[in-house]
C-alpha cells in the first residue's frame, strides 16, 4: 500500500515507518520536525486543515493518491503541555486528519488514540479486570478527554462514509529501548505504576499493532486496546490487584503475569499479538 503517515519522526513513528517499508509498503513520512528519512519526509502541520488536505492529496515522489493514513502526529502524552494545548492540538489535528482523508476518497485510517481513556490514573478502581473494550469510558485528564473526543468523530467518520473504515488503537505506555534503564526502580516501587494497572507496550510490538490494522480487513470503526501480553513488574498479576484493588473482579483467565490490559480483541480483529516481554530488554 502506498501510506501516509503522520508523526513520523517521533518515538513511535519512526520504529513504525521501518517496519511497514520492511513488509513492502511505500511510505511517505509527515512531521513538524526535520527529516530523518530525507526525501521521504514532509513537514506538515496536522493543525492546519489545508496543508492535509494538501498533504493526503498526494506528493510526487510517493504518486497521486494514498491507499491509507497511519496518524501518529500530536501531543504525545498527559503532561506535556497545556491541559488547553493538549486538547486543541489532538482534537483538531485528528479531525483534519479524518476529513481529508473522508474527501479524498482513502478508505483507511489508523490513528493512535490511547489507554487513558479507560479511566486512568484509576482513582476510582477499575469495574473489572483484565479491562478490555466493554469497559466504560472516563476520561480524567484534559489530554485524555481529547482522545475520546476523537474516537467519537472516528464512529460518526465511519457512519457518514461506509467505505472508509477507521481503527483507534489504544495503546499503552509505550516503551523504547531508552525507557526500560529506568524499571528496576520502578519495580522496586509498585504503587508508583498502578495508574494504568502496571501495563505497556514496546515500540516494536506497538509498530507491528500498526501494520497489522493498516493491513486488516475490518469495516467501520473499530477501538482496539493494544498492551504487551505481561505487566511490567515481574510479580503475579493477582497479587498486584490484591494489593492494591482489592475486591476488583478478575477474570477466571488471568494467569500468572499477564497483562491487566486486555488486547484479545486486537488479536480477534486485526491478527495482532504481542511478543516482546521486558525481560528481553534489560
Amino acid at each position: 500500500m502506498r501510506i501516509a503517515v503522520t508523526g513520523s519522526n517521533g518515538k513511535l513513528g519512526r520504529v513504525t515507518v521501518e517496519a511497514l517499508r520492511s513488509a513492502g509498503h511505500r511510505v511517505t513520512g509527515f512531521d513538524l520536525v526535520s527529516s530523518v528519512y530525507g526525501d521521504d519526509t514532509v513537514r506538515l502541520d496536522c493543525a492546519d486543515f489545508g496543508a492535509v488536505i494538501g498533504a493526503l492529496s498526494g506528493v510526487d515522489t510517493a504518486a497521486r493518491r494514498f491507499d491509507a493514513v497511519l496518524h501518529l502526529a500530536g501531543i504525545p502524552k498527559p503532561g506535556a503541555t497545556t491541559d488547553e494545548e493538549a486538547f486543541r492540538v489532538n482534537v483538531l489535528g485528528t479531525y483534519n486528519v479524518f476529513s481529508a482523508a473522508a474527501r479524498l476518497g482513502i478508505g483507511r485510517v489508523v490513528w493512535a488514540s490511547s489507554e487513558t481513556i479507560l479511566g486512568l490514573p484509576f482513582a476510582d478502581p477499575p469495574q473489572f479486570a483484565p479491562v478490555d473494550e466493554t469497559h466504560p469510558l472516563l476520561p480524567n485528564w484534559s489530554y485524555a478527554l481529547g482522545k475520546l473526543v476523537g474516537e467519537t468523530m472516528a464512529e460518526q467518520f465511519a457512519r457518514w462514509h461506509p467505505a472508509m473504515a477507521i481503527v483507534s488503537l489504544r495503546f499503552s505506555n509505550v516503551y523504547s529501548p531508552a525507557d526500560y534503564g529506568a524499571l528496576p526502580a520502578v519495580q522496586a516501587d509498585p504503587a508508583s505504576r498502578k495508574w494504568n494497572l502496571w501495563s505497556y507496550i514496546d515500540a516494536d510490538d506497538a509498530a507491528q499493532a500498526c501494520r497489522c490494522a493498516l493491513e486488516a480487513k475490518t469495516t467501520g470503526h473499530e477501538p482496539l486496546i493494544i498492551a504487551a501480553a505481561d505487566n511490567l513488574m515481574g510479580q503475579p498479576s493477582h497479587d498486584l490487584m490484591a494489593d492494591h484493588f482489592p475486591g476488583v473482579p478478575l477474570a477466571e483467565t488471568l494467569l500468572g503475569e499477564s497483562s491487566l490490559l486486555s488486547s484479545a480483541r486486537a488479536g480477534e480483529l486485526i491478527g495482532f499479538a504481542p511478543t516482546v516481554s521486558w525481560r528481553g530488554r534489560l
